[in-house]
């Protein structure tokens, strides 16, 4: 059967977003996640792929950002101001969001709707120009702040090509910034401070799943020993 050609744009639009927003996580991996000052964490899905755990973070919140780091290890150990400058590096990520949001009503509600709806050849080019204005925008803001964001023209460059060449990709642009700068320290104790404690048991018990099935193949891993040690904040 042939599938019309506007279902499989949806389709590969929404498919592009997606692939863009997920992340294969290693077994000593945790992902967390802050929308407004609200913290989530998570050691993937049950599916694996390739050894590793899928994790596809809030389809619905395009603008939150999101952070993988491992619990395996000492970890570097955030510096005397780490937390004021996250702080202020997710404030300027305000100046991104609108846009990210933006563009994924575009893409992903109006784009489908107008193809079902009114497929008329002059509004589906108003609703191109619309997107790619939106990109545009975003590149603009991503110069404007560029040293908040600790980039330098060439990646300005770099990252606003890819956004203008693929505007589904431009949707996770505030989760790629966010990737990219990481969090200093282990994922145990990082946790430990941002999570509430009912996040904090639950991260916890995924992580001590994790770890035992790792144990029960390397016994004697010194850093296991030690990530099984620090797991006890958590609890």
């Amino acid at each position: 059967m042939n599938l019309p050609m506007e279902l499989l744009l949806v389709v590969g639009v929404f498919a592009l977003y997606l692939q863009d927003s997920m992340l294969l996580l290693h077994y000593d991996e945790v992902v967390l996640e802050r929308s407004g000052w609200r913290w989530r964490a998570s050691t993937g899905s049950g599916f694996e792929l390739a050894g590793r755990r899928l994790y596809l973070p809030d389809p619905w919140r395009p603008g939150s950002a999101m952070f993988r780091l491992t619990w395996l290890g000492d970890g570097a150990p955030a510096p005397q101001g780490h937390w004021a400058a996250l702080n202020h590096f997710v404030a300027a990520l305000d100046a991104l969001k609108g846009g990210c949001r933006l563009l994924w009503v575009l893409m992903l509600v109006a784009l489908p709707l107008l193809l079902w709806r009114f497929p008329h050849p002059v509004v589906l080019l108003a609703l191109a120009a619309a997107v790619y204005a939106t990109g545009g925008w975003l590149v603009v803001q991503l110069w404007r702040y560029r040293r908040v964001f600790g980039l330098s023209t060439r990646e300005v460059g770099s990252i606003g090509f890819e956004a203008l060449c693929c505007p589904p990709h431009a949707i996770n642009l505030v989760r790629r910034l966010t990737l990219r700068r990481g969090l200093r320290g282990n994922a145990i104790d990082v946790a430990s401070q941002v999570l509430d404690r009912d996040g904090a048991t639950r991260i916890g018990q995924a992580i001590g799943a994790r770890m035992a099935v790792a144990l029960d193949f390397a016994e004697g891993d010194e850093r296991l020993l030690q990530a099984r040690q620090r797991l006890e904040v958590l609890r």
